[in-house]
């Protein structure tokens, strides 16, 4: 199975970008480690530069990913402006021209703009940088930026618990689209045109045994079902 790094920017004395009381470290650490857990799952081998709050040097994240041999090398980032910005984008290496890199880029970038654009959220695009990690990295290599820390709609996404599971989720589906690994288990839900509602819902009862629309999203409830929905303020 290919083996994956997964880099959470920033951390320890170093915040990263700070807005809205959110902090780039805490937010981007968050959303490597829900992605590492999903992709864990379908068998694929996960290393992260960072767990916890501390500080790696951008070097030394790099000297990580080729000692480990990974197959891909993905850092999560969150923006800042000092305009008023918004939307996700993603980058590579300046220095690639087409090829695997791009390619990965390509699949990664679009499962991850689907959520933010059903929220409104701008697609700036897939885009190219003479950053350190994607420079010094042997492998195919990408920065995400997961919105504007320091936007107002941003930020109120980033606070959502259920909008980091699903970026989470979509980045996993996308790495694994990518590297062609085989998910163990994948909703029937997932680009449902309720999609979004489902998932409050499930996050809501955290699964507690009541019919959520998981597995047949455009069939109607029973009675009795309706009932347990009810019963338990669901609606």
């Amino acid at each position: 199975m290919p083996e994956i790094i997964l880099d959470a920017g920033h951390g320890g004395h170093d915040p990263g970008a700070v807005g809205n009381g959110l902090k780039e470290k805490d937010i981007v650490l968050d959303l490597a480690l829900r992605t590492g857990k999903l992709l864990e799952a379908s068998g694929a081998t996960v290393k992260y530069t960072r767990t916890t709050d501390v500080f790696v040097e951008l070097s030394d994240r790099a000297r990580l990913a080729n000692m480990l041999k990974a197959d891909l090398f993905v850092s999560f980032h969150v923006n800042s402006s000092a305009n008023p910005a918004s939307g996700f984008e993603s980058f590579i290496y300046s220095g690639v021209n087409g090829g695997q890199t791009a390619a990965y880029q390509n699949v990664i970038h679009r499962k991850i703009a689907a959520v933010f654009s059903s929220e409104g959220v701008t697609d700036r695009g897939q885009k190219k940088a003479n950053l350190a990690v994607l420079r010094e990295t042997n492998m195919p290599a990408m920065l995400i930026e997961y919105g504007f820390i320091n936007s107002p709609k941003d930020a109120a996404l980033l606070k959502n618990t259920l909008f980091l599971n699903r970026l989470s989720k979509a980045t996993a589906d996308g790495i694994a689209d990518a590297l062609g690994i085989k998910q163990v288990s994948k909703d029937d839900f997932a680009g449902h045109w309720a999609e979004k509602e489902i998932r409050m819902v499930l996050e809501a009862g955290k699964m507690s045994g009541y019919p959520d629309g998981t597995f047949r999203p455009d069939q109607p409830l029973t009675r009795a079902e309706l009932a347990v929905l009810i019963a338990k303020g669901i609606i």
